[in-house]
């Protein structure tokens, strides 16, 4: 089967790598060098359903050493002065002999290691272009040009979108008082905000933030950040030193209504777009990644290419829907410093400070997906 994939960050790329794996011939469609690909400065949770798809393809040995694991994730009501903490025994017997509850991903170290995976094989052709000459020469092409896809504009693929009312600040901090094998997700009125350990006292932060108060944080000192970022870590734990520039982008939901167009289907963020809370953005990218292999895999629909596309929307349908409403859902449920709404939060963090059954559902779906 020849395919087209234009895009080759880390979805469009792995997708190349696992299809290329299944037998299929790729053209790699890109118009940014490998420098410019590499160059970002963005950092991921990685997921036991990445794990399990980078260990089929064969790259996982490539990439964990450059992974920092965590056993422990946090998860902080800020206005309730609550705590549940996730433990390894709380995920399913298969990933836990995997001593992680999950890892942390530099960008440009993971997006190097697949870019020389990339080089060893033989089927897949990188072409520096983000424009196919002649679309009839392949079965399938698939579009990972991201969330403002040029593909998907020019297809006229309507999807429903909008922005939150945040934006999302980064920046490397070291901090003293956490162990460097916890992760954290604390739930404030401002938003989400995540501590994800990058070794030893260095953590990343991604705080989601009102505009308003975003743009004062982002032009005030380090200084006055820092302290801002004191008020919402648990009281042990103190932020000492940024490291480098904090950087902020907007952020925004996209979910298309259909996931592909003809023979084009729609892969990563060039389909779906959520908020950075828990993580599921990347992990949720790969899966889409593994449904489409699958799918490719099939002798029937090896010989009934047309009918790809159409399965492959339906069997993304469930997992995509319900993690885009979980990540909405903890938006809502964090910035919802109503009264009335203090009584099912209780609820909620009582559950799961007490059972280990809805812990253990919780963390197999923000892990495995559906």
């Amino acid at each position: 089967m020849n395919i087209a994939i234009i895009g080759s960050g880390l979805t469009g790329s792995l997708a190349a790598i696992s299809l290329a794996k299944a037998g299929c011939r790729i053209d790699l469609y890109e118009r940014l060098s490998d420098g410019e690909l590499v160059n970002r400065d963005r950092t991921y949770a990685i997921t036991h359903s990445s794990r399990k798809i980078l260990e089929r393809i064969g790259i996982w040995p490539n990439i964990v050493s450059s992974l920092i694991p965590f056993q422990y994730l946090n998860l902080i009501d800020y206005e309730l002065n609550e705590k549940v903490q996730f433990f390894l025994n709380d995920l399913n017997r298969k990933d836990r002999k995997f001593s992680a509850v999950g890892w942390i991903a530099v960008h440009s170290k993971i997006m190097m290691s697949i870019i020389d995976y990339i080089s060893t094989i033989e089927n897949i052709n990188k072409i520096p272009t983000s424009v196919i000459p002649n679309t009839n020469n392949y079965d399938l092409i698939l579009a990972a040009d991201g969330s403002n896809s040029i593909t998907k504009n020019i297809l006229k693929t309507p999807s429903f979108q909008f922005k939150y009312d945040q934006i999302c600040i980064t920046a490397k901090v070291l901090i003293r008082g956490i162990k460097s094998n916890e992760a954290f997700e604390i739930l404030n009125s401002e938003g989400p905000f995540a501590v994800l350990p990058l070794g030893e006292d260095l953590f990343q932060i991604v705080c989601s933030q009102s505009r308003k108060k975003g743009s004062i944080n982002m032009s005030s000192p380090k200084s006055i950040f820092l302290d801002y970022l004191s008020t919402i870590l648990p009281n042990s734990v103190e932020p000492d030193t940024i490291i480098g520039e904090p950087r902020s982008y907007p952020i925004k939901f996209l979910l298309n209504y259909s996931f592909y167009s003809g023979k084009y289907i729609y892969l990563g963020e060039t389909a779906h777009t959520l908020h950075p809370v828990g993580g599921q953005g990347l992990n949720l990218c790969w899966r889409d990644v593994e449904s489409i292999t699958k799918l490719v895999r099939q002798p029937f629909l090896k010989n009934n290419k047309i009918l790809i596309p159409f399965f492959y929307s339906i069997s993304r349908f469930v997992d995509v829907l319900s993690i885009s409403f979980l990540t909405d859902f903890l938006v809502r449920y964090s910035r919802s410093n109503i009264n009335i709404f203090f009584i099912p939060r209780f609820i909620i963090i009582f559950i799961l400070k007490n059972s280990k059954i809805a812990r253990s559902f919780v963390l197999n779906i923000m892990t495995n997906g559906l």
